[in-house]
């Protein structure tokens, strides 16, 4: 395996991974090659500045505007209207928007405290994706009275205190629900293009408004 077959492995992969996802697997037959080599065997000196990983076309990330943002929270029933604000007004992931548990609003500091997320396929609770998604956040005046409306008016108690919780109580909804039988039919209500567009568009919109 010298060059030639490593870059064109990398080319392949191209068509199915993305280019963090290539990196990865690349790194690991690049782990495998140095051990093999401590082990006696003849390998072929190959490293990432051999391969060209080149850049695959992508579209455009999904982005609301402050208008569209606002349009879909106003026209969201209830938990969407406040787990939709909640995703605009604080930019989390989807993941930690649905761990959310109702000890992580600090009312008294103004702060909405990530420190947890959702795994998507096990709907169990974990660590964030990363250690600097540990934080506390600034809850905005109108974010915290759309939270204490939340709570005093259509939060019901859980065992586990989610703050979103499925419609039995028993654990986090799943974002793929909460984006196809919640999200998409306001977005086309609205009139807002709703393919490849989920809640990581309110993220992306925030972003782009703070800069």
């Amino acid at each position: 395996m010298g060059v030639h077959e490593l870059q064109q492995f990398a080319t392949d992969l191209r068509n199915t991974l993305s280019a963090k996802s290539i990196v990865n697997v690349l790194s690991s037959v690049f782990a495998i090659r140095d051990y093999a080599e401590r082990c006696g065997a003849k390998v072929p000196k190959v490293g990432f500045t051999d391969i060209q990983l080149g850049t695959s076309a992508s579209q455009p990330a999904a982005f609301f505007t402050r208008r569209q943002a606002t349009q879909i929270i106003e026209a969201a029933p209830e938990p969407f209207k406040t787990l939709f604000g909640v995703a605009w007004s604080t930019g989390l992931r989807a993941r930690e928007i649905l761990a959310l548990t109702l000890d992580d609003l600090d009312f008294s500091h103004k702060a909405v405290r990530v420190n947890k997320s959702l795994d998507d396929a096990t709907r169990e609770v974990r660590q964030p994706k990363t250690p600097k998604s540990i934080a506390a956040l600034p809850m905005t005046t109108a974010l915290e009275a759309k939270l204490r409306d939340y709570i005093h008016n259509h939060w019901k108690p859980n065992p586990a205190q989610i703050l979103f919780p499925n419609r039995k109580g028993t654990r986090a909804r799943s974002r793929d629900d909460v984006v196809r039988v919640r999200l998409k039919p306001v977005l086309k209500k609205l009139g807002i293009p709703a393919d490849e567009t989920g809640l990581h568009a309110f993220r992306h919109g925030l972003a782009t408004e703070l800069a």
